[in-house]
This record gives C-alpha cells, sequence and structure tokens, in this order.
C-alpha cells in the first residue's frame, strides 16, 4: 500500500483533533452513576488515535470505533458527540477499504465516446461493516442506559445516528468513484498519447516504404535502361562505332529524364510554393514507356484494352508493366521479345507481361525488392500478383486489381 503523504497526514490529524473536539464537548451530566465524568478523557484520545489510522486499517477502526461509540451512547454520553469517530471511520471504509469487482457492462462503447469504467466497485465487507455500525449504534441509543429516553424520541434519534453513519459511507464511496474515474482518464490520456505517437511512427515507417518503393520504379528502370545502352555502346564501339553517339544521347535523355522523375517524387513530399505537381502516369503513358524499352533492344508489343480508370489504380497499372519490363531488360539475356496486355473483366483489370527470355537463374526471392513493391500495389486494390516462368521458356507477370474504386 502507498504510503500517506505529508498532506495526507495533516488531513489525518486534522481530522482527529475535530473528533477529539468534538467528544470532548458533550456533556456527562447523564452518566450512569457507575462511570465516572473523567473517563471523557480517556475515551476521547482513544477515538482520535484510532481515527490517525482509518487509512490503514479502515474495517478494524470502525469496528473499535463503534464498540468505544456504543460504549459511551449506552452509559448517557451524548449520540451524535460519540458518533464522531464511527463516522469518520465508516468514510474511510469507503474511500481506503478493499475493492469490489469491476463493474460488469462499463466501456462495451467504441473509444472516445465510452465513459471509462470505474474498476473499484463497493465491497461487501465495507457495506455489511457500515450496515452493522449503524445497526449497532441504533441499538445502543435504544438502550436503558441511553440519554434519550423513549418519550424523548428515542427512535428518532436512533435513526437520526445510522443514517448519519450510512451517509458517511455514501459520500466515501462517491469520493472514491471519483478518484477512480479521475486515474482512469488520466490513464486512458496517457495511452491515446502512446498510440498517437505509434500510430505516427507507424506512418512515417509507412511514408518511407511508399517513397522507397517510388524511388525504386522510377530510378531502377532508368539505371537498367542505362546499363543495357551502355554495354550496347560498349561492344560497338569497334565494330560500329557510327552507332556510339546514338546510345550515349539516349544514356543521356535517360539519366536526365530519372532525375527529373526522382525531384518530382521528392517534390511531393515537401512542393515549393507555386512549384505545378504533374500529373502522375497511367496507361496513357505506357506508350512512351514501351518506346524506351525498344529503344534499348527489347520489341514489345502493347495491346490495351480502353478503359476510363480510377488515377490509382492507373498508376499501379503502370508501375507493374514498368517494374515487369526492367525486369526484362535485366534478365531476358538473348535478344528477347515481350509483350503487354491489359484488359478487363468485370470489376478487375488484368495486367500481364510476358517475354520469352532466358530469364533470372533462379526463382525470384519472394522478398525481392521489386516483386514486394508490386505486390503491394496490387494488394492496394483488393488484387493479387503472380510472377514466375512459363513452362515454353520465358518469365511472366500476372496482376489483378480492382477498378470498383479508389485505395482504402
Amino acid at each position: 500500500m502507498r504510503q500517506p503523504g505529508w498532506r495526507s497526514r495533516a488531513v489525518d490529524a486534522l481530522f482527529a483533533v475535530a473528533g477529539l473536539a468534538v467528544v470532548v464537548c458533550g456533556t456527562t451530566n447523564r452518566l450512569v452513576p457507575w462511570l465516572p465524568g473523567f473517563s471523557v478523557w480517556l475515551l476521547a484520545p482513544a477515538q482520535a488515535a484510532l481515527i490517525l489510522a482509518r487509512r490503514r486499517a479502515p474495517l478494524a477502526v470502525l469496528a473499535a470505533t463503534t464498540a468505544l461509540s456504543v460504549f459511551m451512547i449506552a452509559t448517557g454520553f451524548p449520540g451524535l458527540a460519540a458518533v464522531a469517530a464511527p463516522l469518520a471511520a465508516a468514510y474511510a471504509v469507503a474511500v481506503y477499504g478493499p475493492a469490489g469487482p469491476t463493474r460488469p457492462g462499463a466501456g462495451r462503447l467504441p473509444a472516445p465516446l465510452a465513459r471509462p469504467a470505474v474498476t473499484e466497485g463497493a465491497d461487501g465487507r465495507g457495506v455489511l461493516a457500515s450496515l452493522a455500525a449503524a445497526a449497532a449504534l441504533m441499538a445502543a441509543n435504544l438502550s436503558p442506559g441511553a440519554r434519550v429516553r423513549p418519550s424523548d424520541g428515542a427512535l428518532w434519534a436512533a435513526l437520526s445516528i445510522g443514517l448519519c453513519v450510512v451517509l458517511a459511507w455514501v459520500c466515501g464511496y462517491a469520493v472514491r468513484t471519483r478518484r477512480a474515474y479521475v486515474v482512469q482518464l488520466e490513464e486512458r490520456a496517457r495511452r491515446l498519447e502512446r498510440e498517437q505517437g505509434e500510430r505516427a511512427e507507424r506512418a512515417v515507417a509507412d511514408e518511407r516504404l511508399r517513397i522507397a518503393r517510388e524511388l525504386h520504379d522510377v530510378i531502377g528502370h532508368s539505371i537498367s535502361l542505362i546499363t543495357v545502352q551502355a554495354e550496347a555502346a560498349g561492344r560497338c564501339a569497334r565494330t560500329r562505332p557510327e552507332a556510339v553517339p546514338d546510345y550515349l544521347a539516349t544514356i543521356s535523355a535517360t539519366s536526365r529524364e530519372a532525375l527529373a522523375e526522382m525531384r518530382r517524387v521528392l517534390a511531393v513530399l515537401r512542393p515549393e510554393e507555386g512549384e505545378p505537381l504533374e500529373p502522375r502516369p497511367g496507361l496513357a503513358s505506357l506508350p512512351e514507356l514501351i518506346a524506351k524499352v525498344e529503344s534499348a533492344g527489347v520489341p514489345v508489343r502493347l495491346d490495351v484494352e480502353p478503359s476510363t480508370l480510377p488515377a490509382g489504380v492507373g498508376l499501379a497499372a503502370y508501375r507493374i508493366v514498368q517494374e515487369a519490363l526492367t525486369n526484362t531488360l535485366k534478365y531476358a539475356g538473348r535478344p528477347a521479345t515481350a509483350s503487354v496486355t491489359i484488359a478487363r473483366a468485370g470489376p478487375m483489370l488484368h495486367v500481364c507481361v510476358v517475354d520469352d527470355g532466358l530469364g533470372p537463374q533462379s526463382e525470384p526471392s519472394a522478398a525481392a525488392h521489386g516483386l514486394v513493391g508490386m505486390r503491394e500495389r496490387a494488394a492496394m486494390y483488393d488484387g493479387t500478383l503472380r510472377a514466375g516462368r512459363r513452362q515454353g521458356g520465358g518469365f511472366e507477370v500476372h496482376a489483378t486489381l480492382r477498378m470498383t474504386g479508389e485505395a482504402p
């Protein structure tokens, strides 16, 4: 149990002094003959000392103060003065006593609409102890030695004392519930803050992956094309030197375009004021892409079914074709041809890229960056991706994309 601080000790001391003062102020002119009047100076400090321990052992303090108060009331001491300590003890039982079970049905609404569940309910022992203390005090008030006689309204006085004890417990339980509610609000605020930080970190990681995928698609294709052109220029340097300037011109144009596309990708992240953003590539940009691939020595047949696509679906289809043709340039090896077929079947768009080259030496790894990027783009639009060797030779990439709407 957490030790009380200096403020709690000061409050306990204030309660003890107040209880001592209330008990001492009670008159002793109607005490039973065998009890001396100075006994109040012994009982009052005893009740004050018990009040000081009400936080550590509230049930024991309630039992002890109730016993003392019952004795004092039954011997003729004023009832309201004698119950000061039991009132403080009943309040302490509700506030500091053992917690009951979790309140059922709490927290079923979705956050943040749900009211935080109050996990510290009323403990049955505390309730029974408070009711027993109230009953004992009422019975003492009706005993023969009590100050109030039946003719003086003893029943009403007994009910008043019992009601005061019950109200003290109710006030304590309200305070306990409020404190638990505030604690859970603070815990929820801390949890939401942590979750918000985690979501921000995940968003940053996802954005970095998206940027890496975009840069891979943009730069990887251009670098592959430059590599093929440079190797062709090296082979023709002695046999056909007149063809070398054309290869170098293609290398220069491709590298400039790669730099421009990289700047456009980075500009999306931090666009300069007044700088227009160019439209993203789509199916309409495929002829230009295929022209670049054919300039590298791989003839490509394009078959696209006319269709109006959402911008995101068109971009995903373009990037998948771009990555597949880039792999064709890398691994085709011998003189090869490729074909790109894009057709619509109901709500799905089918993108198929096939080549008859040698292909990679081994089956591509599922964790390869290019395949991961294509698979993620297909998954964004509730589609699938299949990539692998063909039985008759070559390599095939087949993707499906749903065209009913943009990606979630």
